[in-house]
Formats: C-alpha cells, structure tokens, sequence
C-alpha cells in the first residue's frame, strides 16, 4: 500500500481528524463517540501488536488478525472496575467494530491519506442471528400495573411506557421532544433522531389522551421551570437519557423483568406494529431507518410468530377429525 501524505502518520492523528470531519458533518455526538471507542481500540492493538499504531497497519491482513484477537478477547478485558472474565464480545459488537473500520478506511482515501480503499474488499464478520423476544401482553399489563399513577412521577412514567411501546422511539428521542413538537389535534410528535434527522411519528388515541393528561395535570406540579422540554424530572429538570434508564431499572426490580430495558420497548414497537398489519416501508419511516436492512430482522419473527398462530389456528387441522369420520363412512 502506498501512503500518498507518509507512512509515519499516526492512526491517533487521523481519527483526530476523523471526528473532525464527522463534526463537520453534523453526525450525532453518540456516534461520533462510537467511532472514536471502535478506532481507538484499534489503534491500541496495533501499537501492541506492531510496536507502533502508524497508518501502514491498516491493512486487511493486520485488520483480519484483529478480528481474531476481538473474538478471543472478553468484554470486560483490562477494565479497571470489572474483572469478569468469562464473556467474550458478541458477534455483533465485533461486526461493529469492523465496519467503523471499514468506514475509517473509506474516510482516509477519500482525503488522500492512501492510493486505495485497502478495507474495501474485506467482507465483516458474520454476526450470529438473534431471536428478538418482545415484552409479551402480559408483561407488558405487568409493567403497567406496577407504576402508581396516582403520583405526578407515576403518571409521568405511565405516559412514557405508553410513548415507547406506541412509536419505538430511542430514549434520546423521547428525552428531547419540547412542548412545540407535539400536536395532539393530529397525532404527530415531530422527533429528532440520529444524524440531526427530523421526522414525523404518528402516535394513537390512547397516547393523545395520556399526553393530553400529563401535559394539563401533571407537568405544571414538576417544578417552577422556564423550559419547553416535555418530560421533567421532579425537580422541573428536563429529563436526561440516564434517567430514563434508571427509569427502567427501577421498572425491572419492581416487576422481576429481567429483559426490560427502553430499547426492547422499540423492538416491542415494531414487532407489534407488523403483527397488527403494519407494513415494513411505514415502520422504516417511524423507526428512522434509512434502510430497510435495519427493519427486516424484524420480519423473522413476525414469520415465526404467524407460524405459532397457523398452527393453532390451521383451518385443515381443525376440519381433520370431520374428514376423517367422512372416509371413514365411505370406506365401509
């Protein structure tokens, strides 16, 4: 590979300038934080395995060694804090990484920092293939039953399950809708979600009126508070993404649902939304995919669900033991 501004340019250097350019470009701040723990884990093993992080180290064969390396790495690995040894990184988190590689790579051609795309060709890692489990019906009337609605703070917890579970939102979604964003007349919250890309959720009757409630009833008694933010702490703050989070933590101890967590309630969301007749291309809009390779995971299960329901429901199953009598009398 020849290094069109040097071989001694440091990787550290050019993910400096690397999230530079993404700033640049308006990408989120989560995502550019991503990018930068994916590049600089990197970074790190090329200075341990090479003795240097220089750029001439991303290669696809130093880049194939390092797929080896996450694979046999575990999660918690030199963690200061943490000295669980026994998980390793999912196939997913390491298919992550590759692909921030493979997006680095296509960054530093374009600037002219190399003569090829040297990651172009490399294929990821296959990512083993995860069931989603949503909240079922019961679990989800479990949750709801739990929140004592008759507190400022439990109705306003009440309307933010029933957001999650109605629009799929990302908690960052949720926690930064202002009051402005929201019309009740017509069931639309506008939403800003990932990359500074707007867009409009369609929300239900049963949302409007909960909203309706929280918005006249219980956020003026959150506090004294100049701000437009929906969701309030008890305070009057705006609500951060970390209580929402711990939110959901209190929600898990409370109703002994381990799995629960705010993003399983926007799996919860799609799933529900396609098994009611939804259609994939309306879910990609609400979820804010830009692709449909991001929303079609979702189709297995709601194939395998129709499967479970085919088989209590088959209509020749159900008509076996009639046939069956029917042959009966006319083989005699």
């Amino acid at each position: 590979m020849r290094i069109f501004r040097g071989k001694a340019l440091k990787l550290d250097t050019l993910i400096d300038r690397y999230r530079l350019s993404n700033t640049a470009d308006g990408k989120s701040p989560k995502t550019i934080e991503w990018y930068d723990a994916m590049l600089l884990a990197y970074s790190r093993y090329a200075e341990q395995t090479f003795g240097n992080n220089s750029l001439n180290h991303l290669k696809r064969d130093d880049v194939r060694g390092y797929i080896l390396y996450l694979r046999e790495k575990t999660r918690f690995q030199n963690h200061p804090h943490n000295h669980s040894d026994s998980q390793h990184l999912s196939s997913r988190t390491i298919q992550g990484h590759i692909r921030t590689l493979k997006a680095f790579s296509t960054w530093v051609f374009e600037e002219g920092y190399t003569s090829e795309n040297v990651l172009k060709d490399l294929k990821l890692p296959k990512a083993a293939a995860t069931i989603i489990e949503p909240l079922s019906k019961e679990e989800i009337a479990r949750i709801f039953s739990s929140i004592d609605v008759k507190t400022s703070i439990g109705m306003r917890d009440h309307t933010i399950l029933a957001i999650f579970l109605d629009t799929g939102l990302r908690a960052s979604e949720l926690a930064n809708i202002r009051m402005d964003h929201i019309s009740l007349e017509t069931g639309l919250i506008k939403v800003m979600g990932k990359g500074s890309r707007e867009r409009i959720v369609p929300i239900g009757k049963f949302v409007q009126l909960t909203l309706l409630e929280y918005i006249e009833r219980v956020r003026p008694g959150l506090g004294q508070t100049d701000t437009d933010y929906l969701f309030l702490s008890s305070g009057g703050k705006p609500l951060s993404v970390n209580t929402v989070k711990l939110l959901f933590q209190r929600l898990k101890r409370s109703t002994g649902i381990s799995k629960l967590h705010a993003h399983l309630c926007r799996h919860t969301f799609a799933i529900n939304y396609l098994m009611n007749g939804g259609d994939i291309f309306s879910l990609k809009e609400i979820l804010g995919h830009r692709s449909l390779d991001m929303v079609n995971h979702y189709l297995h299960f709601t194939s395998h669900q129709i499967a479970i329901q085919h088989h209590k429901f088959s209509p020749m199953d159900r008509l076996r033991d009639s046939i069956n009598t029917t042959r009966s009398l006319v083989n005699r």
